[in-house]
């Protein structure tokens, strides 16, 4: 997690560099715009993934009538990211001020792209000689294609209802000036206690639903400097920037049937299908150094310093498919869970049974 905020914050950089302005009277505004482009596309795929992350372990069998009321458990959803999120077309964010170097060359890479490789953008304002005022490199990925997300579980079992709470405590994550937290509420119901053929059968029937809130913050160490420019770059960014901060909220909420079959009590089979959707929000603020076009327009660079230059809110939503396994002993529990579905994965849980 250190590194792929490590990473979101190298991408922050790209709001400050992506400065091609109009006039002094849309500075703010034009900048701000294609760096909001690039970070929010820059980041997406790990947005979506926390959202639906939160909800990918979430049955909880239906208590018998000799079997414990809580139970805890540590659990881990494991999501993984598509082959197509791993880079992103910036000829395709709408992009205003800025193009790739290299027409040929316009897939940038998502924060769980190639560590390695980059592409370079430019500005399309062009001094006397038809060279670019502004360029920089766009961030590598963090090199990974999948997303950890692991947290507490608490489970209280009524006779034909489940009220589950799931917990990442807001701790500071060690190594990092990240904070994070989380908290998520479910209940599942049984619905064969409404079926007089199914009562007291192994097979069962339940509805789950519930939401899930994620939030957290981390500072940030913009500094002047960074950018490549062939013209002399006046202006004089004095700051102080030591109140630079990302914060970031994530909800997410699902509804879901589930179908399962125990055998002996000790070993259920579950599949289950139903909806996903959520938000995520960034919001990035401080004072920052920035690099914008003299408004002039004499071709040249100027360096200014803004306040909270970004806030971005995303929604996301998907239907998923869930089969799993649970195996049931004396005290403690095994559950495996698999979603089929954009940003699936695997999902983890090991329990103990309190009484």
């Amino acid at each position: 997690m250190k590194k792929i905020f490590f990473i979101l914050t190298i991408s922050i950089n790209l709001s400050i560099f992506s400065q091609e302005l109009l006039n002094s009277g849309n500075l703010i505004n034009a900048g701000i715009e294609d760096g909001a482009k690039l970070v929010e596309a820059y980041i997406e795929p790990i947005n979506k993934a926390i959202v639906f992350g939160l909800s990918d372990v979430t049955y909880t069998k239906i208590k018998r009538e000799d079997d414990k009321r809580l139970l805890l458990s540590v659990k881990m959803a494991y999501v993984s990211v598509p082959e197509e999120d791993l880079t992103f077309d910036v000829r395709k964010i709408g992009l205003r001020y800025f193009e790739p170097e290299n027409p040929d060359k316009v897939m940038a890479q998502s924060v769980f792209g190639d560590s390695l490789k980059y592409i370079t953008l430019v500005s399309k304002d062009k001094d006397l000689l038809g060279r670019p005022l502004i360029s920089f490199d766009t961030p590598g990925g963090g090199q990974t294609k999948a997303l950890p997300l692991p947290f507490i579980g608490a489970t209280y079992r009524l006779k034909h209802t489940n009220l589950s709470f799931n917990l990442i405590p807001y701790i500071s994550i060690p190594g990092s000036d990240l904070k994070i937290g989380m908290l998520g509420v479910s209940v599942q119901q049984d619905l064969a206690m409404f079926i007089e053929s199914m009562q007291d059968k192994p097979l069962g029937i339940s509805l789950q639903g519930g939401g899930a809130f994620l939030f957290g913050n981390a500072a940030l160490d913009v500094v002047p400097g960074g950018i490549v420019s062939p013209v002399t770059i006046t202006g004089n960014p004095t700051g102080p920037y030591d109140n630079q901060e990302v914060n970031i909220s994530y909800s997410s909420f699902n509804f879901a049937a589930y179908v399962d079959y125990t055998i002996k009590e000790k070993f259920t089979f579950f599949a289950g299908g139903g909806v996903n959707t959520g938000t995520a929000n960034i919001d990035v603020t401080g004072r920052y150094p920035v690099y914008t076009t003299d408004p002039s327009g004499f071709g040249s660079v100027v360096a200014e310093d803004i306040d909270d230059p970004l806030s971005i809110s995303s929604s996301f939503s998907r239907l998923k498919f869930e089969i799993g396994a649970r195996a049931d002993f004396n005290r403690f529990f095994l559950q495996i869970n698999y979603n089929m579905a954009n940003y699936g994965g695997l999902g983890m849980q090991l329990g103990y049974k309190m009484f």
